[in-house]
């Protein structure tokens, strides 16, 4: 037959690709796949479902990758090779652009560049294709026990003395977990990075690391199987440089090593007219940059955004790069006072949006701010404090600048104990418990649903909101854990009510990175089919603020839910940048209108009132007219209640129609009034 089109695949029925035996796959201008039919999930050794919402670059080496991403942006058809060590195989792609991205015809030419019949990864090829790489590359299995190393490797580790082999049989993970134990925080990194890796947490893991006074980058990825992890170590150059100074390869900045140095010559010259300041800077949501416009493009924006904090530091001031998206500033002669000032200047230093390629890009950064005392002699203590200001300036929302404080530090230390209970015993120990918010029909007062919220009763710090810990979670890669066991939880007691016929819809809250990892929508089919809960039982918020941005690379995840049953609501409407014509086309069907909105419909204030219940009023018949139901949520006054019933809307949460309680006693008030209305 013919060879498809991208003017096919757009315009061809959905069983008609799914039919298609060339494997077709769709992706954004990321290249985060948004489709791919069952000949492509065949080829891949993988499924649909684990490739939608993840971006491709796993399956290349990492020179190629900026050679494909370049030629798919060059041409509007393009050919391209490369061998997969993910995927084990020599891959073709045919490539064609879109107003949306890329359609993608990948097939296998392994047979044919190797001019062999054989299709299993066997020793002798795998050998074969190892000891071509240009870095040193080892494959490990789950455990971490090193399988294959190349000739790079192995020749590396020979040249050194009293030195282990770190060959075939020996423990990658047991020697990354003993550097650690010694103080590498290096080591450490690495360590964690691996094991998210063999727990499904991700597909790539890439570092930038340190060796005596080598530069390397560290790439795992998992292969295709699932049964073990790829990585190389790639030389990118020396540290020190001729004058004996250390700068930072991608930007030609003093990197940590010289800016501790000048710290150390400031701290000893200190004196109580002539302090010295450190800030750090950090660019808000950089990962979401990284992901979006890939490996390349990012260097690209981290360069472009030096040269800004570059240009607008003074004389006196040395600007260097720690790592990734880390930038740090000595001011010298600078109190506190006016180094708080600069904090606050880097906000319209950055403001311009950057220019890249064909994009207009608009960056923030959060900073930490510390200042030498009479006290102060470690350098690294003192961009460790700029770092924990940092994180609390974070916590204020972007664009935001915190000065160091011993209360801060010891903040800091409650946060890391925190993440590592989280990780460790606080559910297998029940201290996290849902409970649920009941959701009223405003027409008849009756119970039809619920939103299920997370509670965490710990020992030492007493009950904790889910403020406290979820942003924990999601910045220690803890919140897909944390989804699953809530999903889980719920999911049993949807069950339970279900067979106690009682017709109750319970959300469940959704972290935009569960979507990002590429496996809600398994992870949510999954629990939907060992329980047996029927359609409609189930709903997930989806937080408008976080999400809507980039709603296109959840889609398909979302569309694959709603087919499972599940139903969809957006959450927090109104919190963050709302778009209705947005809203007219995603397979959503509730809309929950921010509860800060709501608070405004009593309003002492006259016009202030008027204009919000206008607006609310607004998104009720909009929202109407598309088909969809709302829920207003934060009901807490009479006179809230009154307006929301004027203006139409169908169903209300709040205090006023009911606080937060256990499964226990809302299954009581279910029971009372006999649940049998429509669900919400």
């Amino acid at each position: 037959m013919p060879r498809s089109t991208i003017a096919d695949v757009f315009t061809m029925p959905r069983a008609a690709l799914e039919a298609l035996a060339e494997a077709l796959i769709l992706v954004d201008t990321s290249f985060v796949v948004t489709y791919a039919n069952p000949a492509a999930a065949t080829l891949l050794s993988t499924s649909t479902e684990r490739l939608i919402g993840r971006c491709i670059d796993a399956w290349f080496t990492e020179p190629r990758w900026a050679e494909f991403v370049t030629a798919c942006s060059a041409s509007d058809e393009s050919d391209f090779e490369d061998f997969s060590y993910t995927l084990q195989r020599w891959l073709s792609y045919r490539s064609e652009r879109g107003a949306e991205g890329y359609a993608l015809w990948p097939s296998a030419i392994t047979d044919e560049r190797l001019g062999t019949s054989r299709n299993e990864w066997t020793d002798e090829l795998a050998q074969a294709m190892l000891d071509a790489v240009p870095a040193g590359t080892v494959v490990i299995d789950l455990t971490g026990t090193i399988v294959l190393v190349n000739r790079m490797w192995s020749d590396y580790w020979s040249d050194k003395t009293n030195s282990d082999s770190n060959g075939p049989g020996d423990n990658y993970f047991e020697r990354c977990a003993a550097s650690a134990a010694d103080g590498n925080a290096q080591s450490a990194a690495i360590l964690a990075g691996l094991q998210a890796l063999t727990r499904g947490e991700g597909q790539v893991f890439a570092v930038d690391c340190e060796l005596a006074s080598h530069r390397y980058r560290l790439r795992a990825a998992c292969l295709a199987d699932g049964g073990g992890i790829y990585i190389t170590h790639t030389d990118i150059g020396d540290t020190a440089t001729e004058d004996g100074s250390r700068s930072d390869p991608l930007t030609g900045l003093p990197n940590r090593e010289e800016i501790e140095a000048l710290l150390a010559v400031e701290l000893a010259n200190r004196a109580p007219d002539n302090e010295v300041s450190v800030l750090l800077v950090d660019i808000d949501g950089f990962k979401e940059f990284n992901d979006a416009l890939g490996p390349t493009q990012g260097d690209e924006l981290l360069q472009l955004v030096a040269e800004r904090l570059a240009a607008s530091t003074r004389p006196t001031d040395t600007l260097g790069r720690l790592t990734g998206d880390e930038f740090v500033v000595i001011a010298r002669g600078c109190q506190s006072i006016a180094a708080r000032a600069l904090a606050a200047g880097f906000a319209s230093v950055l403001e311009p949006s950057f220019e890249l390629a064909d994009r207009q890009l608009t960056v923030t950064a959060s900073v930490g701010v510390t200042t030498s005392d009479t006290d102060a002699r470690d350098p690294a203590q003192l961009v460790h404090d700029a770092t924990t200001a940092m994180h609390a300036a974070k916590s204020l929302g972007r664009s935001s600048h915190q000065v160091f404080s011993t209360g801060l530090r010891d903040s800091n230390r409650t946060r890391l104990e925190i993440v590592e209970r989280l990780r460790g015993v606080a559910m297998a120990e029940h201290e996290l418990e849902m409970v649920y918010q009941p959701i009223v029909e405003l027409a008849t007062g009756i119970v039809v649903g619920a939103e299920a919220l997370i509670r965490w009763n710990h020992p030492e710090l007493g009950l904790l909101m889910p403020d406290s810990f979820i942003g924990l979670a999601e910045d220690a890669d803890l919140i897909i854990p944390l989804s699953n066991w809530i999903l889980a939880q719920v999911g049993k007691t949807v069950a339970a009510w279900q067979y106690q016929d009682l017709n109750v819809q319970v959300g469940v809250n959704v972290s935009p990175l569960h979507f990002a990892a590429g496996t809600l929508a398994t992870d949510v089919n999954a629990v939907i089919d060992s329980l047996g809960i029927e359609p409609g039982r189930l709903c997930l918020e989806l937080a408008e603020s976080k999400s809507l941005h980039d709603i296109d690379a959840v889609y398909y995840q979302l569309m694959d839910v709603r087919r499972h049953g599940s139903v969809v609501a957006i959450d927090d409407f109104g919190s963050g940048f709302s778009s209705l014509e947005r809203l007219a086309t995603l397979p959503v069907d509730i809309l929950k209108i921010d509860k800060s909105l709501t608070q405004h419909l009593d309003s002492k204030d006259l016009q202030r009132r008027r204009a919000m219940t206008a607006l609310c009023r607004a998104v009720v018949e909009v929202t109407h007219d598309l088909g969809k139901n709302t829920v207003v949520e934060g009901i807490e006054t009479k006179e809230q209640l009154e307006s929301c019933v004027d203006m139409g809307v169908t169903f209300g949460q709040g205090h006023l129609l009911g606080r937060p309680m256990t499964a226990a006693q809302l299954e009581t008030i279910l029971i009372q009034n006999g649940a049998h209305s429509a669900s919400a």
